[in-house]
């Protein structure tokens, strides 16, 4: 195992140990809801979206038309451009490694990247993010088919485990980004927690995502502002 590889494997533990028993959650809530175990891994290997998926077999449970599944998932998912637009300034050109890394850059990724890439010399990084979201992706479809597997008898057996594994994902997500926080991100995260909040409360939650960390991103611009003025 290369040196790079290694590395990457170390950082994706806290998310591998996160993602299993998560995913686990979601193809046991899969089969539960009469779908098929094929068909709920396909959902982990093709879309590996996290929390989208949970909505994702809510809408499809609920017999939403598609082309509003699409439509929802998309408008929760659109935080990424956000993300790769941080970590493409941190890359090395390379147009299909970046892609590689787009697609396995969930939240988790972001957030482990965010702390860990400043430790890796700028000509291995794209390789390191790479094998930081191979080792997450695999872990996600490892415990997908752990799930759906196993889920129908474990379902009947502890019912309550099914609605509670899902709350590991935001809860993994706020551990990981924790450890990058400095006081001077207080006032952006205020920002961003109440305006997101507000909006939770009036029943938008795909809304409140976007909204939040577009009005914290303009915190972050105002505060700089406010700062060269003093100077």
């Amino acid at each position: 195992m290369g040196k790079t590889v290694k590395q990457a494997f170390l950082a994706s533990l806290p998310i591998v140990t996160g993602y299993l028993p998560i995913a686990f959650a979601f193809g046991m809530a899969g089969v539960v809801n009469g779908l098929p175990g094929s068909l709920v891994v396909a959902m982990s290997a093709f879309i590996f979206a996290g929390g989208s998926q949970f909505v994702l077999l809510a809408a499809i449970h609920a017999g939403t038309a598609w082309y509003l599944v699409v439509g929802l998932c998309a408008l929760m998912d659109i935080r990424h451009l956000l993300y790769g637009a941080v970590m493409v300034r941190q890359l090395p050109a390379g147009l299909r490694k970046q892609l590689l890394a787009a697609f396995t850059l969930t939240d988790e990724v972001f957030a482990t990247a965010l702390i860990r890439m400043p430790e890796v010399i700028m000509a291995s990084r794209s390789n390191w993010l790479g094998w930081l979201g191979i080792f997450s992706y695999i872990s996600w479809v490892v415990g997908t088919i752990l799930g759906a597997v196993a889920g129908m008898q474990l379902s009947k057996a502890v019912p309550l485990l099914a609605d509670a594994m899902p709350f590991a994902l935001p809860a993994l997500f706020v551990v990981l980004v924790q450890e990058s926080f400095r006081p001077e991100h207080r006032m952006p995260v205020i920002v961003s927690v109440v305006v997101a909040g507000v909006l939770y409360v009036q029943g938008l939650t795909a809304l409140a995502l976007i909204v939040g960390a577009f009005c914290g991103c303009c915190a972050v611009f105002v505060k700089g502002k406010l700062n060269d003025y003093a100077l």
